[in-house]
């Protein structure tokens, strides 16, 4: 076909289009917006889907609460092959893990601030009270970063979480030592599988650079961990042992202390940081709902901690603040 040319004091016109508008391409910047809302709506259904299974467990009699240690652990072993591993595997260079260990370095200062004002309470007590103000970064940050931003925000929460897994290692570790219902040492392994998912994604690492498709992994993780994190939290919570702790004025002031050192640390982050990813990540670490497993580990070593309790109820009041101000910055 021979294209017409324009003949002197008229207008070029292209040659007719053979594609209907339907049938016209998606700018990319539309189509990862389009997948990043959907993806925001998939995860918030997840949660409530999860909270409801929660609600039915919690009623479902003294033989289902009895094997509530049983799911407990069944889900720390699935989250640390979904994160830990896959997350250790897909390293690429050694700068990816600058931020995500900037971020969890608040782990182990909150896990000191706790033991320094424990009082008389034992150190695996301690351990877990300075958790309770830890952020939500596997059930909240990954899949509400990567719904936001999207893959780079899931990366650099999951080695977050990975990273976690060394002060999670000496925390979990002491609230074992300390725990009032004695723990079998055969169980030690499975508690720790996070310390070991990220020493073999490691191992593999070296070994050679993880399949492409590994990338579905954490993509699929978001929802997946919103649903389970939701329902074993929700049955955790009104699950009688934890519904009987009294809660002391002592204990909220311990709770508000280590909560502002998790905002002041988070949020400097947040402000020094130069990348949009990272300052989503650290926002939404800061002000955020509480974390998810203190109240399933209270019920797995038999703790009763009023600050655990207050936890759970006030620290939703932060994940308004965190979800506006990462809508903000992205």
């Amino acid at each position: 076909m021979v294209a017409e040319r324009a003949g002197p004091g008229e207008t070029r016109r292209d040659p007719p289009s053979h594609h209907s508008p339907t049938q016209r391409a998606v700018p990319p910047a539309a189509a990862a917006g389009y997948c990043r809302r959907l993806s925001l709506a998939v995860t918030f259904v997840a949660y409530a889907l999860g909270a409801l299974t929660g609600l039915v467990v919690h009623r479902g009699g003294p033989r289902l609460r009895r094997g509530w240690p049983v799911y407990l652990r069944i889900q720390l072993v699935a989250t640390a092959a979904l994160l830990g591993l896959f997350s250790a595997w897909r390293l690429t260079a050694p700068r990816q893990i600058v931020a995500p260990i900037v971020i969890a370095g608040v782990g182990g200062v909150l896990l000191g601030a706790s033991y320094l004002v424990r009082g008389r309470h034992s150190a695996g007590l301690s351990q877990l009270e300075g958790w309770a103000a830890f952020p939500n970064s596997t059930f909240w940050v990954l899949p509400i970063g990567g719904a936001l931003v999207g893959p780079s925000a899931s990366l650099i929460a999951a080695l977050t979480n990975a990273v976690y897994a060394v002060p999670n290692a000496v925390c979990i570790h002491l609230m074992r030592r300390d725990a009032p219902f004695p723990q079998r040492h055969s169980t030690s392994w499975l508690d720790q599988s996070m310390l070991v998912a990220v020493a073999v994604g490691l191992l593999l690492h070296l070994s050679g650079p993880a399949p492409a498709a590994s990338h579905w992994v954490l993509v699929v993780a978001g929802p997946i961990l919103a649903f389970v994190g939701a329902a074993l939290y929700t049955g955790s919570v009104f699950h009688p042992h934890n519904t009987s702790v009294t809660r002391t004025a002592a204990e909220s002031h311990r709770w508000l202390f280590l909560t502002l050192i998790r905002v002041v640390y988070l949020g400097a982050i947040a402000v020094a940081t130069g990348s949009v990813a990272v300052a989503v990540v650290a926002v939404l670490s800061a002000f955020g709902p509480p974390a998810f497993n203190p109240p399933q580990q209270a019920v797995l070593y038999g703790y009763r901690s009023g600050l655990v309790m207050i936890a759970v109820r006030r620290g939703w009041l932060f994940l308004p603040v965190g979800l506006v101000l990462a809508l903000l910055i992205r």
